[in-house]
């Protein structure tokens, strides 16, 4: 009788287990594991004063802090931030940033209601638009009075159009919450219901500003479950307490840990936007760097 000592059997589903794994350990062709990388910007109203004084110094210090994306709130005759697109796409080439984003205002007197068209000017503002590389203009407040149900349905119309331009021109538009849209009631809810039940969003998105719905009296988390696939934007404020403003991450009232879980995981918001309108003891420059750790601490790379 052999006496050599038999090693147990494996079955064969164990075998073909323990093969794969062995090939995808050794396999010069396996795939790593992919991290995702978030896109986070800063909106420059947060650093409004040293943009009216020096942009370009302003626009190197913010890269300097770790931003690689801003978006812009101020076109003016044509210009951003007193220079012209091409200008202006070159400073931001210099300082290693990207505009992706924007806050510009739909104003009445870009829409042409007659001709069911935009005015010359707006057709300039998305030609510029896309010279500095923008992927989406920003809206970020409603021109016509919430007030009066007759001009809030011509003022929706005439997004749905201005939408419906800016796509074929390869922008995506779309609108920014503040108090207004809450505060004003239509039919018994707030305004925006109405607006983001009767915008396209084929041609409107939304950005929401999380400290703007607070202050407003309005639960940032009943809006994201409602209208998950709205917001494709948004701008991370916290807001502080027992006051109508804004203060650095972590520090407010709001529960951005379970607000930001959620927008992450059930909506398709691209763009994630650091604001901060008001600044403590602190520099803005200081705070927006304080909010940027802060928001990386939320899982956001």
């Amino acid at each position: 009788m052999d006496n050599t000592m038999i090693e147990p059997s494996i079955s064969r589903r164990e075998f073909i287990r323990t093969g794969v794994a062995l090939l995808a350990v050794n396999s010069p062709f396996r795939v790593e594991p992919q991290i995702k990388v978030y896109h986070i910007g800063l909106q420059l109203y947060s650093v409004r004063e040293a943009m009216q004084k020096n942009p370009e110094l302003t626009l190197e210090s913010v890269a300097k802090i770790g931003f690689k994306e801003i978006e812009h709130a101020n076109y003016i005759d044509e210009k951003f931030y007193g220079f012209r697109a091409t200008e202006f796409s070159e400073i931001l080439k210099n300082c290693g940033l990207v505009m992706p984003t924007s806050h510009t205002q739909f104003r009445k007197d870009h829409w042409l209601e007659s001709k069911n068209d935009v005015s010359d000017a707006w057709k300039k503002t998305i030609e510029d638009a896309l010279v500095v590389g923008q992927e989406y203009l920003i809206s970020p407040s409603f021109a016509w009075d919430l007030t009066q149900p007759d001009e809030m349905m011509r003022g929706t119309a005439a997004y749905n159009r201005c939408g419906e331009v800016c796509r074929e021109a390869g922008l995506r538009f779309g609108f920014h919450n503040h108090l207004v849209e809450f505060e004003t009631k239509y039919e018994g809810e707030p305004v925006y219901e109405y607006l983001l039940r009767n915008w396209d969003l084929a041609y409107v998105c939304q950005q929401l500003d999380l400290c703007n719905m607070a202050i407003a009296g309005a639960d940032p988390m009943h809006w994201l479950r409602r209208y998950p696939h709205q917001f494709e934007s948004m701008h991370v404020k916290d807001k502080a307490s027992g006051k109508a403003e804004s203060t650095l991450l972590g520090t407010g009232v709001l529960d951005l840990e379970t607000i930001l879980a959620f927008a992450k995981k059930h909506t398709p918001i691209k763009y994630w936007i650091i604001e901060q309108e008001s600044f403590g003891n602190r520099t803005p420059l200081e705070s927006v760097g304080y909010d940027l750790k802060k928001f990386k601490e939320f899982g956001f790379i």
